[in-house]
């Protein structure tokens, strides 16, 4: 059964919030990837992914993130990760993502 993944993307008053909840896996990272497209080109200058509620991740969806970060990093903005739980916080460390990614506990944190 393919698990429900949503995302939820805000303009804030100086930066874009973008909530994902379900899984990002390869049935939903196309998505999410054409999504975030266009939330790059924004005028707001950080980007924060709250993944309080994404129960699980896989390769295309870590790569749909990378993608994302590129992108970010090409337009001047800053992609900033809070929320990480279990397996996804594992994940993140085995591939030593936890490296490359800006990561935060909390919203608060991030954007401090």
């Amino acid at each position: 059964m393919m698990q429900n993944f949503s995302v939820e993307i805000k303009k804030m008053d100086d930066y874009i919030s973008v909530v994902l909840r379900g899984e990002l896996d390869a049935y939903h990272s196309i998505e999410f990837k054409e999504k975030m497209l266009e939330t790059v080109k924004s005028d707001r200058k950080w980007i924060l992914i709250d993944m309080r509620e994404l129960s699980y991740i896989d390769s295309a969806g870590l790569g749909a993130l990378v993608s994302l970060l590129k992108h970010s990093s090409e337009n001047s903005k800053e992609l900033r990760i809070f929320g990480l739980r279990g397996n996804v916080k594992k994940i993140f460390e085995l591939t030593k993502l936890n490296r490359v990614f800006k990561i935060f506990d909390t919203i608060e944190e991030a954007k401090a």
